[in-house]
């Protein structure tokens, strides 16, 4: 539960950022997505990896617990930002 509610809350985050540099930094939007897609992960090995590998094993559900949860929000980020990026061409 505790994955879902960070990830959750890291991906309205980057969607929030996006949408707050959309003005500025229309042409960096894809770089910063991909930086904080990175940051999530680092974020991983800071706050699950130790939890899950405290037993010298990491489990498949271990293993899922992160996994689900990250791609689902990553994959949701990425079709939103997709739509974001083509709404702003379309726009000018």
């Amino acid at each position: 539960m505790y994955s879902y509610v960070i990830n959750i809350s890291m991906a309205c985050g980057v969607i929030v950022i996006l949408f707050a540099l959309k003005k500025k930094l229309k042409d960096q939007l894809g770089f910063i997505f991909l930086g904080a897609s990175m940051l999530k992960f680092v974020l991983f090995f800071i706050l699950f990896y130790p939890v899950y590998k405290a037993d010298g094993f990491i489990s498949r559900l271990e293993f899922l617990t992160f996994f689900v949860p990250y791609m689902v929000c990553l994959v949701t980020e990425s079709i939103i930002l997709s739509k974001f990026l083509n709404s702003l061409d379309n726009y000018n």
